[in-house]
């Protein structure tokens, strides 16, 4: 890491990438916007700049190969620009992304806000110890974002950080205790984006159930979201990954009476289906409890589409095991999953456990959970055809189709014109791959609940 000061007096010239999850693409906008409203100009990632920021993660040892080859890529992009790296792999290995051959700057998670203003004035921290010494904000808050460049549904962060402790996560460690945005903050930030033409906002955090209004207006998420909903009229609301335990009855009540503004979509986090690998996780519920809440979510909502986490190779995941956690998924009524091998992070119980799983076997494993759920993902498609669904226009594809999101988290590709935000009404008519196809229709209202 190079010791000498950065000066962008004359030139000013940025190119930002997100690593990873939600929180980290909202928070990226966040520096976005400080760098334009300081007189930056954006670039695409791989031009000449300045000053390459690079907004990481390091959940998984893939996260951190990753890195490696974005800064790698940066440094051939801009051989005299300079490149910082934020967010969590600082955070929770400072000396180790400092050494990274071609890294001039890191800053943790606590200062990330600051880096537009510290880039401008010339005072970007060059100490790698300042990445970890910062403690982190009693609550949420940051400059206001307007805009979510290349998307058509807006993310709002409600929530930081995580106070469980599970064996295998270093996310505490690199994001800290939870914490909440304040309620009425939120309302205003919703109202912002609202105002500049969005028409769905996905409420995100790194445990959003843990959601807490720290001036007391709303006690948990279900509150927050029945604020929102009073005092935005023309936003729909996505809600990001939850615990089983936070998907409460009161929540999916609210989802049955505000069905045209409430996505019928949960991620529901699993990461295992065996019990003794769960308690070996350190997770806070069973397989019972699980599968009960899936259970009741299709019995109290209109198929809704249900997504989950995998973790394939925990230390301990004997062949019985993962058998067991392949017939509890396969008995779920899942349209997706996330599936990944296990990787040790530094730093967690998991990694000083024995019996890990070879390579090999967590491939296969990973193998035959991909194909499960690719065909409860093509079934769940399927049971679309001729829904009215109501799509948020992402983008224009190079086909010259028109391609967005539904409300049940379905991609749908159309011929016609509209703009991006756009909320249409689509008749589906087919599948294409992994996207439904889509013609339009007169709008009618979501139906969301079961009668």
């Amino acid at each position: 890491m190079r010791a000498e000061s950065p000066a962008f007096a004359m030139s000013r010239r940025v190119s930002l990438v997100t690593q990873g999850c939600k929180v980290n693409q909202y928070e990226t906008q966040v520096l976005l916007e400080g760098f334009l409203g300081r007189g930056w100009e954006l670039l695409p990632f791989g031009r000449e700049v300045d000053l390459t920021v690079i907004n990481s993660c390091t959940v998984t040892a893939g996260s951190d190969r990753d890195l490696r080859r974005l800064v790698a890529r940066a440094r051939r992009a801009s051989t005299g620009g300079r490149i910082l790296v934020t967010g969590c792999r600082p955070q929770v290995d400072p000396d180790g992304t400092a050494a990274l051959v071609g890294v001039d700057f890191i800053v943790g998670n606590p200062g990330k806000d600051a880096i537009p203003a510290l880039a401008t004035s010339g005072e970007l921290p060059i100490d790698p110890a300042g990445a970890e010494g910062a403690s982190f904000p009693a609550r949420v808050s940051d400059e206001a974002v307007t805009r979510l460049d290349g998307r058509g549904r807006a993310i709002l962060k409600i929530q930081d950080g995580c106070n469980l402790r599970c064996s295998f996560c270093i996310v505490p460690s690199a994001r800290g205790a939870s914490r909440s945005r304040g309620a009425e903050e939120a309302v205003e930030r919703a109202l912002l984006l609202e105002a500049h033409g969005y028409r769905e906002l996905v409420l995100s955090g790194i445990q959003l159930g843990f959601y807490s209004d720290p001036d007391g207006r709303a006690e948990d998420l279900t509150a927050l979201l029945r604020l929102l909903l009073e005092r935005t009229s023309d936003l729909r609301f996505r809600l990001g990954s939850l615990l089983p335990r936070h998907i409460t009855p009161a929540l999916w009540s609210l989802f049955r009476e505000e069905p045209k503004r409430l996505c019928p979509h949960f991620h529901v986090s699993l990461q295992s289906g065996d019990d003794p690998v769960l308690r070996a996780m350190k997770r806070p519920y069973l397989t019972d409890d699980y599968r009960a809440l899936l259970k009741a979510l299709c019995e109290e909502l209109d198929d809704p589409c249900l997504g989950t986490d995998i973790i394939v190779g925990f230390p301990g995941e004997d062949t019985a095991s993962f058998e067991r956690s392949f017939e509890f998924v396969a008995g779920l009524p899942l349209s997706y999953a996330h599936v990944f091998p296990f990787s040790p992070r530094r730093g967690t119980r998991a990694a000083a456990m024995a019996d890990p799983v070879s390579p090999p076997a967590k491939a296969e494993r990973g193998r035959r959970l991909r194909e499960l759920l690719a065909e409860r993902g093509r079934a769940y498609r399927e049971r679309q055809r001729r829904r009215t669904l109501h799509v948020i226009v992402e983008k224009r594809r190079k086909d010259g189709r028109l391609q967005g999101t539904s409300e049940n988290y379905q991609r749908v590709v159309f011929e016609g014109d509209a703009h991006p935000c756009e909320l249409v009404a689509l008749t589906v008519t087919g599948a294409e791959g992994e996207a439904l196809l889509g013609l339009r229709a007169e709008s009618r209202e979501p139906s969301g609940a079961r009668a």
